[in-house]
């Protein structure tokens, strides 16, 4: 199922990379070899190149397709600084143990007014303080099976969203925006009457603006300096 926050990265890169003119080159963290990002830009008629970056092998076939690295996200050495115009990571910072490192070189690699994208987890929402101490098991239980659905082990070690942005901003990038949404839903569709329970929770506390409750987080930020034409 794709989550409204991934619709919420998808809008913005988009929307970047339309006002940024065509054939950008961009940066995919932490994707393995998913490419459902790329293919909803493609439709939109982008043009673009998209390097890529995973612990695992991230290599694919496309006509968008550039270099491939395993590499994790503290340790982006393949890639040049000031190189790519957006950067975009979809759940990927819980798995990553050193966010200081990973902020810093997800900075480096983006040119001055380029843009990096990120969806997250709020490790302080009732679901994801329970999936910090369940085992992989239950995480793949809740996923299901199926290509795509493979559960990672999660670290959470930005602590919180909040957290998270402040090492972003250490890094030299700055918050255009930082938008947040209900998550239980997600995971639970499958299961039909915790699937109503989560919806009927999601709509309560979005209702409320409870947003630190609110489990997924879209950040976007920017690399001040004028883009390069």
């Amino acid at each position: 199922m794709q989550t409204v926050a991934e619709k919420h990265l998808i809008r913005r890169l988009s929307e970047f990379l339309q006002g940024n003119g065509q054939n950008a080159r961009i940066l995919n963290l932490g994707a393995a070899q998913s490419t459902v990002i790329e293919n909803h830009l493609v439709k939109q008629d982008l043009t673009f190149v998209c390097d890529r970056c995973d612990v695992d092998d991230c290599k694919v076939e496309a006509p968008f397709a550039g270099e491939a690295h395993i590499c994790p996200l503290e340790q982006l050495e393949p890639f040049a600084s000031e190189a790519y115009d957006a950067a975009f990571a979809n759940f990927v910072l819980e798995h990553v143990a050193d966010p200081e490192s990973a902020s810093r070189e997800m900075a480096r690699i983006l040119k001055p007014g380029g843009r990096l994208i990120l969806t997250l987890s709020n490790p302080q929402a009732p679901e994801f303080v329970l999936a910090s101490v369940t085992p992989l098991g239950f995480h793949q239980l809740v996923k299901g099976s199926g290509e795509g659905k493979e559960a990672h082990a999660v670290e959470y070690a930005y602590g919180s969203v909040d957290r998270l942005r402040e090492s972003l901003e250490r890094a030299g990038l700055r918050l255009v925006e930082e938008t947040r949404f209900p998550a239980t839903f997600s995971y639970l569709y499958r299961f039909p009457v915790l699937s109503l329970l989560s919806r009927a929770y999601d709509a309560s506390i979005e209702k409320m603006r409870l947003r630190r409750l609110m489990g997924h987080a879209c950040l976007t930020l920017e690399k001040p300096g004028p883009h390069p034409e």
